[in-house]
């Protein structure tokens, strides 16, 4: 009762409301920065403590003074101008303190050693303030006021502590700022109940209503600027963390070199998309796109040039899809696009179709022009699934079926490209384990003079039995050897089991072994066949190695290299398929060849075809012409053999001549053609 009493009688009440909004404001205001500084760490946490303690001391210390000033002693009244300055310092000071300690991760000592720092500290403020209150007359203290403002003002500050630890950076701060509120308020109001004045004798007159109340608006004015200073911070630096968080954000969800999307953008929406398939949301087409031609630009222009190449190709997918479509970049000259509410295969293939023939049109970039393409594999959902790993899967299939199969340059999914790529997958396990069995054979098809028949070699051709698979086609399992990178070990053990077999037949007959572009740019394969021809005995000269068109492409410097070393040894080059591939005539003239083989598409199509007799013509002539020798294989009739030896081609072969036989079997028929023709 006597606080009430005290507050009542004994106060002007204007100017204790002024202290109330000033205490309300301050303390919302302080709480906000109190979430700040308990949020961060190292030096920042400093430099908002520091701002939290200036404007929660300010916000304490204007509460209290304008609340000071609304008292009525009844007597004359002074205020010592050092106190008043040391209580402001203690109010802020002893928050710092206090929330210092408050930042404690163990919660014991941040609620009740930070909180009651700083409820030590704003009764500490008040008395030192009441100390600077010279009233002319006999002062008396109660002390059980005194201990309950202190009490009061320890448990409501530990207690505002441990709300905001707890609500952390929430915008509910409501209950934090009312208990940080009732810390001041309690420990003012009930300090002041603490506080008599009895006049003295003779003494008459009271304080200067009028010039405490401007006082006391003059400090709430300043200590408001004080507290907007310290909001406006606040705020400030919210806005500034919200853009930065946003430009975060979106850094995080787009790439930086094309601004579409990023690979994590493109799982989380499509993972939102498949959950949306049960229940309300619409189908969409998956479509993966991958670049063609893309490395030879970065080879040849430059990485910059490569960039440009991917804007471009990133702004010309926005044109092709529709509006709401998702693009995104997934990987190096890798993009991806979910097309929304499209369901129909009619609409994918459209789709596809419009993003092949955009990509397909020329890029002008500084003057070049650079051309690629592009393959795009597509997958309906829910038609072919509802869970992102499965629609990625199969759209992966579809593309790695679009690259090799579709002239087109796109392939929606379907269930039998799954067994093709399962087919793949078995293949891979198989062929690994078979290089390291080494379980593969060598067949060899004789090669024949076209004018007197006679043999003058055979043709090393690599063959594999499956265990699981049967038979595989060297065209099929070939390719993945490359890929996986077994072709060279392969290729080695071919060559020395070649010339191995090849060592026994009768010196005039030559052995010709064909060489994977890969092994052409390995800079060992030198190494490597002059390895075999010195475990075999085999002579050098009698050595063919045949590379196709695709090997010559790429580092020249380092095929050249390679050519020229074998050459040097004696060793002689063919060209296999030639007309099948650019049919360069530049090959022809700056690589050391010296035999032409016609690919067996054209001689098969002989003589009724009329292109593919003006082609057979026409290399036949190249060669006479470079003095090239000319082998034409996939003889199969005897039309076909009367036309090749009428077109002037040297060597022929084919099943007309011999199928391919192992080599028992060729080293038998060589030895009898020797000796009937010793006979």
């Amino acid at each position: 009762m006597r606080v009430l009493t005290c507050l009542y009688h004994e106060h002007n009440l204007w100017i204790v409301v002024l202290a109330a909004v000033m205490c309300l404001i301050g303390s919302l205001t302080s709480v906000k920065l109190f979430q700040r500084t308990f949020a961060e760490t190292g030096t920042t946490r400093l430099q908002w403590c520091f701002l939290s303690a200036f404007t929660a001391g300010a916000a304490i210390w204007a509460t209290h003074f304008i609340a000071m000033l609304g008292y009525r002693p009844g007597v004359p009244v002074t205020l010592h101008g050092a106190l008043t300055v040391l209580s402001a310092l203690i109010a802020v000071g002893g928050t710092a303190a206090g929330l210092l300690v408050a930042c404690s991760r163990n919660r014991f000592v941040a609620v009740f050693t930070g909180g009651g720092i700083i409820g030590l500290s704003i009764a500490s403020m008040h008395y030192v303030g009441m100390f600077a209150y010279r009233a002319d007359g006999i002062v008396r203290w109660l002390p059980g006021y005194v201990i309950a403002s202190l009490f009061l003002s320890v448990i409501f500050s530990a207690l505002a502590i441990d709300q905001i630890r707890k609500i952390g950076m929430s915008n509910n701060i409501g209950l934090g700022a009312g208990l940080f509120a009732a810390a001041i308020v309690t420990l003012h109001f009930t300090g002041m109940a603490a506080f008599t004045v009895i006049p003295l004798a003779g003494v008459q007159g009271g304080a200067d209503s009028e010039a405490f109340s401007a006082l006391a608006a003059a400090i709430a004015m300043v200590a408001l600027i004080v507290i907007g200073a310290g909001i406006s911070t606040h705020l400030v630096d919210r806005r500034t963390r919200s853009k930065s968080e946003e430009q975060l954000q979106y850094l995080a969800a787009h790439d930086a070199l094309t601004d579409v999307a990023n690979r994590r953008a493109f799982a989380a929406a499509l993972k939102v998309q498949c959950d949306k398939l049960g229940r309300d949301g619409r189908p969409f087409a998956l479509l993966m796109i991958d670049l063609d031609r893309f490395k030879p630009i970065n080879d040849t222009l430059g990485h910059p040039v490569g960039d440009i190449v991917l804007q471009k190709v990133a702004r010309r997918l926005r044109h092709a899809v529709r509006s709401g479509d998702m693009v995104a970049r997934i990987g190096g000259d890798e993009f991806a696009v979910m097309a929304y509410g499209l369901a129909s295969e009619a609409e994918a293939e459209a789709l596809a179709g419009r993003v092949v023939e955009i990509l397909g049109r020329p890029f002008i970039i500084q003057g070049q022009v650079a051309e690629i393409g592009a393959s795009v594999g597509v997958s309906l959902a829910p038609k072919h699934g509802n869970d992102p790993e499965t629609l990625v899967q199969f759209t992966d299939i579809a593309l790695y079926t679009a690259k090799r199969t579709d002239e087109r340059g796109y392939r929606i999914f379907e269930p039998a490209m799954q067994e093709v790529i399962q087919r793949r997958r078995f293949l891979e396990v198989d062929l690994r384990r078979a290089c390291m069995r080494e379980d593969f054979k060598i067949a060899y098809q004789p090669i024949i003079d076209s004018a007197t028949g006679a043999y003058t070699g055979a043709e090393a051709l690599l063959r594999w039995t499956c265990p699981d698979r049967g038979e595989v086609e060297p065209s099929e399992f070939i390719p993945i050897a490359e890929e996986l990178g077994l072709i060279s070990r392969i290729g080695a053990g071919v060559l020395k089991q070649a010339c191995m077999d090849a060592a026994s037949w009768p010196k005039h007959l030559d052995l010709a072994v064909n060489i994977s572009p890969v092994q052409l740019h390995d800079p060992r394969l030198p190494q490597t066949v002059m390895q075999a021809l010195e475990d075999s005995g085999f002579p050098a000269t009698r050595l063919e190695l045949e590379i196709t068109e695709t090997a010559l492409l790429g580092n020249d410097e380092i095929v050249m290299r390679t050519l020229t070393k074998l050459r040097e040894f004696g060793i002689r080059i063919s060209l296999d398929d030639f007309g099948t591939g650019y049919s360069s005539l530049s090959y022809l003239h700056r690589f050391p060849i010296t035999r032409i083989k016609i690919d067996k598409s054209f001689v098969q199509r002989l003589p009724s075809d009329v292109g593919s007799a003006s082609i057979v013509r026409a290399i036949a002539q190249l060669g006479e012409s470079l003095q090239m020798k000319i082998t034409a294989e996939g003889i199969e009739t005897d039309e076909q053999m009367a036309f090749i030896t009428q077109h002037g081609c040297n060597d022929v072969q084919g099943f007309l001549i011999s199928r391919p036989v192992n080599a028992i079997a060729i080293g038998n028929l060589f030895h009898r053609e020797k000796n009937k023709a010793a006979a």
